[in-house]
């Protein structure tokens, strides 16, 4: 008895190691993504009239972003490190889109040239991510970047408004009544953040230069705009036999990305 089992179990063994895909004591492991952490970076605030001369030029502001991060890839597979810089403009392309190879863990660092129109001050976000040659994205660590100016105030310079309506009878259709201020800025159109208009002191609207679309307010189906980006920005209401007689009070003003209001300019809408 004691020489079969002397036989038997080593056989078993063989058996089990011939059913495998791997040789005895190797473990597969699953593939990490790279991993960033401690980013930095200088300036981390930007005043563009505090830039050194020349740094402004044509509505453009230059300057250099030093950024650093640590990375570390358990495989050792790391293959390279994205950075962007995004615009607090939704739908601006990034100021900065930057491939760097980079196969070694440790500390990374590199100095990226920005350049940032002067009407597009604010906060902008330094987003940074890494990969490995086997495609996979690792985390991302972000970190924000304020742009300011000392800038003048945005202008409204006409408001096309109507003194007096006439109110739709029971049973005929709502009128639309557009209302459209001309507005500027030292710094450019790109500058304004938004034109308000406080109707009769208890609801504020936004005045949109959208080319019609409905992005400012909320339940307008169409703002009435006409071209988008040319400064003119309407506000179109419906006006039905349910509206109030009388004396409707409009207070606009103009408000940048620095935070800078217009003067407030007021109209008078009488509707009969």
């Amino acid at each position: 008895m004691r020489n079969h089992f002397e036989v038997f179990v080593p056989l078993l063994i063989v058996v089990l190691f011939t059913g495998c895909d791997t040789a005895p004591g190797v473990v597969e492991t699953e593939n990490r993504s790279p991993v960033l952490s401690d980013l930095s970076f200088s300036p981390s605030s930007v005043l563009l009239d505090d830039l050194p001369s020349g740094s402004v030029q044509g509505g453009v502001a230059r300057f250099t972003l030093a950024v650093s991060v640590d990375v570390n890839d358990a495989d050792g597979d790391l293959d390279r490190i994205f950075v962007l810089v995004v615009s607090p403009i939704p739908g601006r392309d990034p100021v900065a889109n930057e491939e760097i190879v980079v196969t070694e863990n440790g500390h990374f660092a590199i100095d990226i040239s920005l350049q940032i129109p002067v009407a597009e001050i604010g906060i902008y976000t330094v987003q940074l991510f890494a990969s490995d040659r086997a495609g996979s994205l690792g985390n991302q660590v972000v970190g924000s970047l304020i742009v300011d100016a000392t800038s003048e105030p945005p202008q409204i310079d006409a408001i096309d408004i109507p003194d007096r309506i006439t109110r739709p009878g029971p049973g005929e259709p709502a009128l639309q009544v557009p209302i459209v201020a001309h507005v500027s800025d030292p710094e450019g159109l790109a500058n304004i953040l938004s034109v308000q208009v406080e109707v009769n002191g208890a609801s504020t609207l936004q005045l949109c230069d959208d080319g019609g679309g409905a992005a400012c307010n909320a339940g307008f189906p169409n703002s009435g705009d006409v071209t988008a980006g040319d400064g003119l920005f309407t506000l179109t209401l419906l006006l039905d036999s349910s509206n109030t007689l009388g004396d409707n009070i409009f207070v606009f003003k103009a408000i940048d990305r620095a935070g800078l209001e217009s003067e407030t300019v007021t109209k008078i809408i009488v509707v009969e």
